[in-house]
């Protein structure tokens, strides 16, 4: 029997035009597939789910949107016309992504994107980003800054810095990382911000890395996170997977991030927008059980640790933290919490556990062990290292940001985020998007609608575009 989970609207992978479409799966297949028939180009089916029981198990991970505290476009006349955030719109924003330059050194066959006229925020609107951030959110825990290369950008620093002043509790900045492996100036902006380096990392094979970026990247890699380590700064490792191509590291690299400084490790499967829009998505694409089932073959990581982001549409987040014993040793935080609370200090937060209702339910939950009549099976380890870090943070006049430090220090997050692309777009979860692109203006553009609506050759991009960076910094 053919079940139907939803119907929605999606697009013709030919003309791209909007055409109703089923999120189903048939009896005679081990996957759930976005299927819609275009008027013109006929059926189209693409995978969603590489795993049925997956799919079905992360329905019961929805959980009510949190609206933004004002809306930037008022009249709704279609999505994705009415992007912006609209009325429509299901979700605040939790991980703003603001692209300041798109000038880079590589020209990655994998890129989002394939924007050909050069732009350049000027600090000035990156500011105005910024306050128009403040006012649909009242406050902004955690901000990315992206390109192109943002560390060609000759004021990333005073941009930064403004972020900070104006309250931004931190912030990384999405790098291939070559600048900073040859420009120590760069890297003590790094460390004197504490702002995060999300940097590129696709495996340890050059091969890999011929594929998905041009050139082979490895031991400049593995070069610059000896260097961040050794100079005591922040950084995420960041993973595109392409099945075939660094699918069968994706447990080494797991396994690699937990012994490493690394705070978090986020991995994106490939997806088919911009540069990568003629690739062969067929052959190529993962889902996230894909990711997931390659991460459980990690000694570090057991079956159940990861379970949908909530907050957003159930397909395009996974997510599971684990917290230090001691040495190499870790426990996925969920084992501690439980299911349900580890899901709330999650929901509608860029940063877990670090507001007061977070905090209370880490707190509680503490207070419910202590008191547990029968306490034989507790680690009391994981007791020691909760209280300790509590005992840090409940002082009552420590920042997020000094919270964040103190927190990091103990935790360490997987996540895989799925970016939508023409095949595969659902406006169901577009509207639930919580990782918007900020525009020049006030307008907040859903990730996956700026890929393949506006930066692709679409419509037009909602963004001013501005003269190229100087030659020096090429």
């Amino acid at each position: 029997m053919n079940r139907v989970y939803y119907h929605t609207t999606a697009l013709c992978p030919e003309c791209k035009a909007k055409i109703p479409a089923d999120v189903i799966n048939r009896d005679s297949e081990e996957g759930v597939y976005l299927e819609k028939v275009c008027p013109r180009h006929g059926l189209s089916r693409v995978l969603i789910s590489s795993d049925v029981k997956w799919y079905e198990d992360s329905v019961h991970y929805v959980k009510p949107g949190q609206e933004p505290l004002k809306l930037n476009v008022e009249i709704f006349k279609g999505c994705p016309d009415s992007c912006g955030l609209c009325s429509q719109h299901r979700q605040h924003t939790c991980l703003p992504v603001i692209e300041i330059t798109n000038q880079c050194q590589l020209n990655c066959p994998i890129c989002l994107k394939n924007d050909t006229q050069p732009y350049s925020l000027t600090v000035r609107e990156f500011s105005g980003i910024i306050d128009n951030l403040l006012a649909t959110e009242g406050k902004m825990d955690v901000i990315n800054i992206s390109g192109g290369e943002p560390t060609l950008h000759p004021r990333l620093e005073a941009m930064i810095d403004i972020a900070l002043a104006k309250g931004v509790s931190q912030v990384s900045v999405s790098t291939n990382g070559l600048r900073l492996l040859a420009d120590k100036k760069i890297r003590d902006i790094f460390k004197r911000t504490e702002t995060i380096v999300a940097l590129q990392f696709d495996g340890f094979s050059p091969a890999i890395y011929a594929s998905l970026r041009g050139t082979d990247l490895s031991k400049q890699k593995m070069a610059l996170i000896e260097i961040l380590e050794a100079e005591g700064i922040h950084y995420s490792l960041v993973a595109t997977a392409a099945r075939g191509i660094n699918d069968a590291e994706i447990p080494h690299i797991a396994d690699f991030f937990f012994q490493s400084k690394a705070l978090s490790l986020m991995f994106q499967p490939i997806t088919f927008s911009g540069n990568a829009e003629g690739l062969d998505a067929k052959n190529l694409r993962l889902t996230i059980p894909c990711i997931v089932h390659q991460l459980e073959r990690s000694p570090y990581i057991k079956k159940g640790d990861f379970n949908p982001v909530p907050c957003s549409h159930y397909s395009c987040f996974a997510i599971s933290f684990y917290l230090q014993l001691e040495g190499n040793e870790y426990t996925n935080l969920k084992s501690f919490l439980g299911e349900e609370n580890c899901i709330a200090i999650c929901t509608n937060k860029a940063l877990p556990g670090l507001d007061s209702e977070g905090f209370s339910i880490i707190r509680d939950r503490i207070y419910q062990m202590w008191s547990a009549a029968d306490s034989s099976n507790l680690d009391e380890r994981i007791l020691a290292r909760i209280k300790n870090i509590l005992r840090s943070i409940d002082t009552g006049h420590l920042s997020s940001r000094q919270k964040l430090a103190l927190g990091a220090e103990h935790m360490k997050a997987i996540f895989i985020h799925h970016f939508m692309d023409m095949h595969t777009m659902d406006l169901e979860r577009l509207v639930k998007c919580c990782n918007p692109y900020p525009r020049t203006g006030d307008r907040l553009i859903p990730m996956c609608a700026e890929n393949v609506f506006f930066a692709s050759g679409g419509q037009k991009p909602f963004r001013e575009k501005v003269s190229g960076l100087p030659k020096a910094f090429g």
